[in-house]
């Protein structure tokens, strides 16, 4: 390389560096983070007659597969698709723009040409480059067609009149010009329109469709590289988002479950194991995006993530269950558990704060972990998010956990401990710590025929028969209760400690400790 050339590549570097993009390609730096609990209604919309009514139908479900939605419309009850949601990166923030057809500070002044134009090439009709952080490189896949859709749907919303923010990132990040390096690099070898596959199913074409185009999955489910690109070898095998793990989505993630409980996903806002709601980010797709996708097209989607194979992040064995426990574990963390747990991202405990694991330890049973591990417990997804693990296997990446973080003489005097038959969990903290991680749910509100907590009048005819008779029932199950009221976790002294926690509640005045 000739030596005059040195000073333009490394301004092209440094330029490219700090222009970087893709909003999610950012870790916040704090992991308390706060997500939506009430979100932006799609406006009415003036469908008109004819064709244009079919071309703006067809457009406004194409918004909402792409999840335009979300994106610009403020979290504080701003107008749907005005824009102004502010996008935290380390170099500055992004405020997303103003999309509905007003003259003045919308899209009003556009042309259809100037829509596909910043949608397939990310250049705006000023002729400048649109930063990454608009994900025009999936939008890049859609077909003309269905974007001469997608306009006419923004072309029929109200218009409102708000200015746009534009973004706050210092010189010379802010140089749009610079994105051509950006370009040069991750988006004109691998654009242009999805290009079906003739030897896989219409289904599968439609499901890749939906994925790689307006449904940008990878933005969130493939980690990215330094630059904000996505590193493609690891394709949807998951990555952290806003304190979230967005957990792997292919073949491998996906192994054990049917195409039906992936679209299940989509429809209900559930885990596919059921143990819990679909949390954070994700949670907010489901609402504005995916929930309103036809049958057709969830189960299209799922018959494309269950066959994409990828190149796995960490170079671990597959998990064999008739491993070593501590082994065994070993291979769940660093499959599933390593994402947050190796530098404490989203506010996990780190694998080697022995203080910190050994605080935990003290002050509740081993059993509480388990079960916080498997159910989901604050900012963690119930199984890690991992699909293919069973519950065996998180309880024994627990017990690896454990065995990492404690000291030898720690460990020692844990193992000791757990040969002993445990009496702490028959007392009423424990109790009440097995009621809130596993009963609640539905004794809170009497959610499926089950007594409400502290109600006496529905409780009495069950305090009436023999306790044991009690014990037995919540044990073994009965009715709409699953044996253990469901939780897997729990041990016979952590149910019963339940159980007398709720009978202390329905009858103040008896001492149930002793039972």
């Amino acid at each position: 390389m000739k030596r005059e050339c040195l000073p333009a590549l490394i301004l092209f570097i440094f330029c490219t560096l700090l222009s970087v993009p893709g909003a999610h390609a950012f870790h916040p730096i704090s992991s308390k983070l706060e997500f939506i609990t009430t979100y932006p209604d799609y406006p009415k919309v003036n469908y008109g007659t004819g064709a244009q009514a079919q071309a703006v139908r067809r457009g406004e479900y194409l918004a909402q597969l792409g999840d335009c939605l979300a994106c610009h419309t403020t979290t504080d009850g701003g107008q749907p698709f005005a824009g102004g949601l502010p996008i935290p990166t380390p170099f500055g923030t992004f405020y997303t723009p103003n999309i509905t057809p007003d003259k003045e500070t919308g899209l009003g002044k556009w042309s259809e040409e100037d829509f596909i134009n910043v949608m397939k090439e990310g250049i705006r009709p000023d002729g400048s480059n649109s930063f990454p952080a608009f994900p025009y490189v999936y939008f890049n896949r859609v077909t003309k067609s269905d974007l001469k859709d997608l306009w006419a749907y923004l072309r029929a919303i109200p218009p409102v009149n708000r200015e746009n923010k534009g973004n706050t990132l210092p010189f010379p990040a802010n140089v749009r010009l610079a994105q051509y390096g950006w370009k040069i690099l991750f988006f004109y070898p691998d654009r242009g329109d999805f290009v079906p596959d003739p030897d896989k199913s219409a289904a599968w074409n439609r499901g890749a469709y939906i994925v790689e185009g307006l449904g940008h999955c990878s933005m969130c489910h493939t980690p990215m590289n330094l630059l904000g690109a996505s590193k493609d070898e690891y394709y949807l095998t998951g990555q952290l988002i806003e304190g979230y793990w967005a957990p792997d989505i292919t073949s491998r993630g996906l192994e054990t479950a049917r195409r039906y409980q992936v679209a299940d996903v989509f429809a209900d806002s559930k885990l596919i194991n059921k143990a819990g709601d679909v949390r954070g980010p994700m949670a907010d797709v489901n609402h504005n995006s995916l929930s309103h996708m036809t049958d057709a097209d969830a189960m299209a989607v799922a018959e494309y993530l269950k066959s994409v194979k990828s190149k796995q992040p960490y170079d671990a064995a597959d998990i064999k269950a008739s491993q070593p426990r501590l082994k065994r574990g070993e291979q769940v963390f660093w499959n599933a558990c390593n994402a947050c747990h190796v530098d404490g991202e989203a506010g996990a405990p780190r694998l080697k704060d022995s203080d910190n694991w050994w605080r935990r330890l003290q002050q509740r049973p081993v059993s509480a972990l388990y079960r916080h591990a498997v159910q989901g417990f604050n900012n963690m997804p119930a199984r890690g998010a991992c699909v293919t693990c069973t519950t065996e296997d998180v309880e024994a990446a627990v017990d690896y956990i454990i065995k990492k973080a404690l000291t030898d003489s720690q460990w020692r005097i844990y193992t000791d401990k757990v040969k002993v038959p445990r009496t702490e969990a028959t007392n009423t903290t424990t109790g009440k710590q097995v009621y809130q991680d596993s009963c609640a749910t539905c004794h809170d509100q009497g959610k499926l025929g089950a007594p409400v907590l502290g109600n006496k009048q529905q409780w009495a005819p069950l305090l009436s028969k023999n306790f044991d008779v009690l014990l037995h029932n919540t044990l073994q199950g009965l009715n709409n209760m699953p044996a253990k009221g469901g939780c897997t976790s729990c041990t016979g002294e952590d149910v019963i400690a339940a159980v007398k926690y709720m009978a202390e509640q329905a009858e103040p005045n008896k001492d149930y400790s002793l039972w």
